[in-house]
């Protein structure tokens, strides 16, 4: 052979003896480089591997804790609303009888937590049950008088309900449940499950636990530490099991808590670090032989490259031949799946097309080849773009695409698009072979048939009934349904269950009947049922037909016909209640605001009375105490209005004597009718008995009202009649007509109906004799609405007013007497409190804010010979507790920082204020205000302004209390 680079002829062998020596020096480098390539893979796959096998465990202990800790909370919360509805289903005192305990329920929920709980016991009222499930699944039941409080359990759990006369006491056993609950994570081999419980690690072992685990000192106090600080993690360390030797393992923790358990628990997976990276060694020993292998058959190749070169001319002129005619079959192939194929290069440029194109697109092939994509594509192209891009930077040799493609008859049709893609030998992407199939028919049933599914879907979707299907055994496989509580479960938990499970029936009943009638049939089938739900009983129509022939729909419709009107009055009423609680609260805080500072301004005034004053003096403090009575009628008659409208109001029917009740109202107005020169005349007809039964309170606030305005709108020199009439209804019944009539200055007729209007004033006078709230006439007619009567009123201008009402008393009754009241100790006359602690030595706490209020109660009790001491706020009260023995605290309801109620709630827990007396101390009067402060612990209630009077009495009873115990 001759060489044009040395200007002679080279013998062929020689130069195969240098193409061989250069083979063999590229082969050793080869090998050298793979095994370099081969150290640092091992070395990375190794670290790759643990980090994995990290992350499972991982994974798997956080799934495991917080299943765990998810399935207690689960019991925890199913005791609590067992109890709650338990307490609610027992009525009357003896709840010690098993009438009312639902023990399928009881069954029930100890077989949900069968491996949790050990024994349930429930206390209601006097006796106490006692449940227990043995392992053979026997569920066995005691009567016992032992007391959930005297039972000393460290891995127990307690329920009590809301009104506290139903406790439960379940009596766990976590070791079990934590094992039994371990068993359904697998690890894999060389692995292990342990388990942390304040400061000692379990082991795992064939469903027990064995406290037999063995930890080098500074991993075990690095994972004690993290898990008492509700901190996961993971560690590498030596650790031994079953008295086996120390082995370098991987441990991964996750902390968890159960509730009402004051211990500290984790879940602890365990691999051996060597297991983990094992199979490595053998594997690339294999591999690192089977490369060296593949290098000399490599090299025996390459020798035989020049050998089968020209063999390989041959064989390549004969597969060219062959692919044509492959590629001519592909072509008829591809002309009967409406297809054709295409080349592209880098740049998305076609250079040669099948001749199909014209049967599926209408181009020629040289029309086609100088078509851009966008006119192909249109606003497909960007989206098109995006998804092939991504395929192309993550190297994938293929990739599917559907689009829409515009024909040349503009036309746009769906065609799918399936593509090889090259790549040269740096990585980059230097074009592709594609196949175009048009799918329009197919796309254009298949959205069809979407459309259809979809109108369907969203008829059944629409319907107001309830729709189920179901499989041809009644268990259900899917439903429609729009409200949810026309059904007792919700429809997605009855998904697998059968009929029978879902309304708790048998074979024999009719809907099961029907139901069977309907698959054997093949016919429609009608039944109503009727079912008991949380919002009431409901009637419903159902109807069984069959689908097809593995499955049946039924359809449920609600025929009870009130659906609609019963939403409406429930949506009503809850807006009616949200406005009434928005009010009473907005009353409440104006009650309290206006109060507090009158409390000052009315003690402070009565503690003056106790003080030298000259004959003014005496009269400006009587204007003073009279005008703030007046402003604390106002603010009551507005509390009552604002009970009244709420439905609060309730009335105490008591007997009494009239005659005199209506002389003391009449007395009343004395002074003000002697100043006007008015006649206030009294008429009772002998009809009318001495005594009647109603509530005198409020009947009271009726005669009131109406006669106090009859006496602000009379002239000077004018009369009032109240003339009251009975008359004998069925023998046992009393009707009282009552009329109240004035010769003032009436009221036109038109502004009659406004007259009982709430904060509404119609007199024609101007002057300041008509001033007040407009409330006086509407709480007069609201109460005698309340009490069954009707307000009405005739007037003329010029002429007066008459007021008649009729309300209905009963007689001849057993006779409930008012206790009469005791006289009340004078509290603006000289020494009447003043050294009161000398006969009622008392050691006294004041806890208030109000800078006015705290100084009048100082300057009260320390008139009456108490040194006390004083908390700003409920805190300030606590500590103080915690420190002295009191035996009364006055405490006001709202303070800064923590309330009345909570200390109170506080200071009932502590040694030192169990037996302390609390009066509360507030200006809210509202009922049930008194009543929650009394429930959390307080002994009497002071509504604000408070007397001085009360106050006495107040530390007279608690006195006396404490002398006789």
């Amino acid at each position: 052979m001759y060489s044009a680079r040395t200007s002679k002829w080279v013998r062929p062998e020689n130069r195969s003896t240098e193409k061989f020596w250069w083979l063999i020096g590229l082969s050793i480098a080869a090998i050298l480089f793979t095994a370099l390539l081969a150290f640092f893979f091992y070395r990375s796959l190794s670290n790759n591997l643990v980090e994995n096998r990290k992350h499972f465990l991982s994974k798997q202990v956080e799934l495991a804790s917080n299943e765990a800790q998810r399935n207690f909370n689960n019991l925890h919360d199913d005791l609590i609303f067992y109890a709650n509805n338990l307490d609610n289903k027992i009525s009357g005192d003896d709840a010690s009888t098993s009438v009312s305990l639902d023990e399928n329920r009881i069954r029930r929920l100890m077989n949900n937590y069968f491996h949790l709980i050990d024994t349930l016991v429930i206390e209601t009222g006097s006796a106490s049950f006692l449940y227990h499930v043995s392992p053979a699944n026997y569920f066995s039941k005691k009567s016992s008088n032992i007391k959930i409080k005297s039972i000393n359990c460290a891995d127990c759990l307690i329920a009590n309900s809301n009104k506290g006369s139903i406790k439960i006491l379940a009596k766990l056993n976590l070791k079990r449940y934590f094992a039994d609950h371990l068993v359904n994570y697998y690890l894999g081999p060389n692995s292990f499950k342990l388990i942390y419980e304040d400061g000692i690690l379990y082991q795992l072992t064939k469903g027990d636990v064995y406290p037999n685990v063995r930890l080098e000192e500074s991993v075990y106090s690095l994972l004690e530490r993290e898990i008492s600080g509700g901190l996961r993690g993971d560690y590498e360390g030596q650790l031994s099991l079953d008295s086996l030797p120390l082995k370098t393992n991987l441990l991964i923790q996750y902390p968890f808590s159960l509730v009402d358990m004051d211990k500290n628990f984790a879940f602890v997976f365990i691999q051996e670090r060597a297991s983990v990276i094992s199979g490595i060694y053998s594997t690339y020993f294999y591999l690192f032989a089977s490369l060296f292998g593949m290098l000399l058959l490599g090299i025996f190749f390459l020798s035989k490259y020049f050998k089968i070169n020209s063999e390989n001319n041959f064989l390549l002129e004969k597969k060219s031949e062959d692919l044509n005619q492959l590629l001519r079959q592909q072509t008829l192939l591809l002309q009967q799946s409406k297809g054709f194929l295409y080349y592209h290069d880098k740049n998305w440029k076609f250079y040669q097309v099948g001749e199909n194109v014209k049967d599926v697109l209408g181009y020629e092939m040289k029309e086609f080849i100088l078509k851009e994509k966008n006119e192909l594509m249109g606003d497909d192209l960007d989206a098109f773009f995006l998804a092939v891009n991504n395929e192309v930077k993550l190297k994938k040799d293929y990739y599917y695409y559907e689009t829409k493609i515009i024909r040349k008859d503009g036309e746009a049709i769906r065609v799918k698009i399936f593509e090889k893609l090259f790549y040269n030998g740096h990585g980059k992407f230097a074009g592709g072979v594609g196949i175009c199939t048009d799918i329009n028919d197919k796309y254009i049933a298949d959205q069809e048939l979407i459309r259809s599914e979809n109108r369907l879907r969203s008829v059944l979707n629409s319907l107001p009934d309830i729709i189920f299907i179901y499989n041809n055994e009644g268990d259900y496989l899917d439903y429609y349904v729009q409200n949810e509580e026309l059904l007792l479960h919700p429809p997605h938990q009855s998904l697998g269950k059968n009929i029978k499970e879902v309304l708790e029936i048998d074979d024999d009943n009719r809907v099961m009947k029907v139901f069977h009638r309907a698959v054997r049939t093949g016919k429609m089938q009608t039944e109503e049922l009727d079912l008991l739900l949380d919002i009431g009983r409901r009637y419903f129509e159902v109807r069984f037909f069959k689908l097809d022939e593995n499955r049946i729909m039924s359809v449920a419709r609600d025929i009870t016909g009130q659906k609609l009107w019963e939403k409406g009055l429930r949506e009503a009423k809850e807006a009616a209640e949200n406005s009434n609680k928005e009010k009473s609260s907005f009353l409440a805080n104006m009650s309290h605001e206006i109060r507090t500072p009158l409390n000052g301004l009315l003690g402070i005034t009565g503690l003056l009375y106790n003080t030298t004053l000259t004959s003014e003096q005496k009269n400006l403090l009587s204007i003073i105490a009279d005008s703030g009575d007046s402003l604390i009628n106002i603010v009551n008659d507005i509390l009552d209005y604002s009970k009244i409208e709420a439905g609060k109001m309730d009335l105490n029917f008591t007997s009494f004597n009239f005659r005199p009740e209506m002389e003391r109202i009449i007395n009343i107005f004395s002074g003000l009718a002697a100043e006007k020169d008015i006649l206030i005349e009294l008429e009772m007809e002998p009809s009318v008995p001495d005594k009647i039964e109603l509530d005198k309170e409020k009947l009271s606030q009726i005669f009131f009202n109406i006669i106090g305005n009859a006496v602000k709108f009379s002239p000077h020199g004018g009369k009032i009649k109240v003339l009251i009439k009975g008359e004998i209804l069925y023998a046992n019944n009393l009707i009282l007509n009552c009329n109240i009539k004035d010769d003032g200055v009436g009221i036109a007729k038109d502004k009659l109906p406004y007259l009982t209007q709430p904060f509404t004033q119609v007199s024609s006078l101007s002057n300041g004799d008509s001033k007040g709230t407009g409330l006086g006439l509407a709480i007069a007619n609201k109460l005698i609405e309340l009490m069954g009567g009707v307000l009405q009123i005739e007037s003329e201008l010029g002429v007066g007013s008459t007021f008649s009402f009729t309300l209905i008393t009963p007689i001849h009754t057993e006779i409930r007497e008012v206790a009469p009241q005791e006289n009340q100790i004078p509290t603006n006359e000289s020494g009447t409190f003043e050294n009161l602690a000398d006969g009622y030595p008392l050691k006294i706490l004041l806890a208030e804010d109000n800078e006015i209020n705290l100084k009048f109660m100082v300057m009260l009790l320390g008139q009456m010979g108490y040194e006390i001491d004083v908390a700003l706020n409920g805190l300030d009260a606590v500590n103080l507790v915690k420190e002295k023995v009191y035996d009364l605290i006055f405490m006001d309801y709202q303070m800064p920082g923590m309330n009345g109620l909570d200390a109170t709630n506080i200071i009932r827990t502590l040694p030192n204020g169990k037996a302390v007396v609390i009066i509360g101390l507030s200006a809210n009067v509202f009922k049930e205000d008194i009543e929650k402060a009394l429930n959390t612990g307080m002994d009497e209630y002071l509504t604000k302004p408070v007397k001085i009077q009360s106050i006495v009495e107040t530390i007279k009873a608690c006195s006396l209390s404490l002398s006789n115990k």
